[in-house]
């Protein structure tokens, strides 16, 4: 299974849940993060640093999604172990 398809369904959960997920510079000014999730106006939101190679979006928004209850939305199986492992590696 390919990053991309990973990606795409990664962001596809995240629409599931409610949750927008956008790619912006986020290496300028004062700014200096890779990602994160926010509320904007009682909207989730997840803001991802586009400059980034697909692997690393795959990896912030798994981490960003790992604590979701992700139970009623259909996902493959690797995509689904691959969030599992990033919410054990939280609860450490």
């Amino acid at each position: 299974m390919n990053d991309t398809f990973i990606l795409s369904c990664l962001e596809e959960a995240a629409e599931k849940l409610s949750i927008k997920v956008d790619y912006d510079d986020l290496k300028r000014g004062d700014v200096d993060t890779a990602g994160g999730i926010f509320v904007l106006r009682g909207e989730r939101r997840i803001l991802i640093h586009r400059g980034l190679h697909v692997r690393e979006k795959v990896s912030i928004l798994a981490e960003l999604l790992a604590d979701m209850n992700i139970d009623g939305i259909h996902l493959p199986p690797e995509v689904r172990k691959m969030l599992e492992s990033a919410q054990r590696a939280h609860s450490l």
